[in-house]
C-alpha cells in the first residue's frame, strides 16, 4: 500500500538537502536577519541557539587515522522537524522560538503549529528558502506526528503529555522519530543547555584513504607474520 505523506512533509524534503547543504554560518547569517522582529527575550533565545551552534558544530574535525587516512567528522540535519507546544504563556513561547531557531540552525526544516507557530513563522520566512519553515493548523497535527518521514518532534509540554507521545511515535512505523521535550516551561532548563542542539543533528564521518598504494597491503602482511 502506498502511503501519502502530507504536503508539509513532501516540502519539507525537497529543501532540506539545500538547506543543511549552506553550512552553520550560512544559515546564521539567514537567521540573524530576523532577529529584529522579535521581542527581547525571544531574541535573546534565538541569538544564544545560533551563537552555540557556530561554537558546537559548525567546524569540520579533522583526525588522522592509525596508517595516514584522513578522517573528517561533521553534523548535518535530521530532517524534518515539528515544533510544537501544549503549554501556553509567555516563556512558553520564548522556549517554542528556542527549539525552532535549534531545529533550523542544525538544518533541519521546521514545521510549526497553530497562532503561535504561524506568528513565529512570519517572522522567519521572509529570510529563509520557500519550504525551510511551514505552518499547520491544530486540526492537523496529528497527521504530521503520524508521517513517516517526520525526523523528529521538539515540544514543550508536561511529563505525562511527553511520555504519552513518546509512545505514540515508538509504535509507529517508518523512520525513527526523534522526541525533544522541555517539561520545564518556566525555567526551560533543557533548552537553555549548549548540548541541547546535538539532539536535532547526526554525525557523518567522511574518511579519505591517502596511504601509499600497496601501503595497506604490506601492513596486513606484517600483522598476518604474527599469527
Amino acid at each position: 500500500m502506498t502511503i501519502v505523506q502530507p504536503i508539509q512533509i513532501q516540502v519539507a524534503q525537497k529543501v532540506f538537502e539545500s538547506w543543511d547543504k549552506i553550512g552553520v554560518n550560512g544559515r546564521a547569517e539567514k537567521l540573524l536577519n530576523t532577529l529584529v522582529s522579535f521581542s527581547n527575550e525571544e531574541k535573546k533565545m534565538a541569538a544564544w541557539q545560533i551563537n552555540n551552534a557556530q561554537k558546537e558544530i559548525a567546524e569540520t574535525r579533522v583526525m588522522p587515522g592509525p596508517t595516514g587516512e584522513r578522517n573528517e567528522l561533521s553534523n548535518q540535519g535530521r530532517g524534518p522537524f515539528l515544533c510544537m507546544s501544549f503549554v501556553e504563556s509567555g516563556k512558553a513561547k520564548v522556549g517554542l522560538v528556542g527549539q525552532v531557531f535549534t531545529a533550523l540552525i542544525a538544518g533541519n526544516p521546521v514545521i510549526t503549529v497553530g497562532p503561535t507557530g504561524q506568528e513565529i513563522m512570519d517572522l522567519i520566512s521572509p529570510f529563509v528558502p520557500e519550504g525551510v519553515i511551514q505552518n499547520i493548523a491544530e486540526s492537523a497535527q496529528d497527521s504530521l506526528i503520524e508521517a513517516n518521514h517526520l525526523a523528529g518532534i521538539a515540544t514543550l509540554c508536561d511529563p505525562m503529555q511527553a511520555q504519552l507521545l513518546s509512545q505514540r511515535l515508538a509504535a509507529k512505523g517508518g523512520l525513527i522519530c526523534q522526541l525533544i521535550e522541555e517539561v520545564d516551561s518556566e525555567n526551560l532548563s533543557v533548552i537553555a543547555k549548549p548540548h541541547y542542539l546535538l539532539r536535532f543533528v547526526t554525525e557523518r564521518t567522511v574518511s579519505n584513504n591517502t596511504t601509499a598504494i600497496g601501503g595497506n597491503a604490506t601492513l596486513l602482511e606484517l600483522g598476518s607474520m604474527n599469527d
